[in-house]
């Protein structure tokens, strides 16, 4: 998966970490991506206020054409 940062997308499944949870289809902003062992790893700000370290399955883009 190849994103910029900048681009829109939700959550793919509930993620639950130490500060709470973050559930299915929300909304965040990609911050940046970065590749560790092998692995992408992507930074994502939530709109509800988490930052989160996630992998590329855990994300998915949002079109702007599924928005309007």
């Amino acid at each position: 998966m190849s994103l910029i940062p900048g681009t829109r997308c939700r959550s793919a499944r509930t993620i639950v970490f130490p500060g709470g949870i973050v559930r299915r289809a929300a909304p965040g902003t990609l911050v940046s991506q970065r590749e560790n062992l092998g692995r992408e790893l992507f930074t994502v700000n939530f709109d509800s206020g988490q930052k989160l370290i996630l992998f590329a399955h855990e994300i998915e883009p949002v079109s702007d054409d599924l928005a309007a």
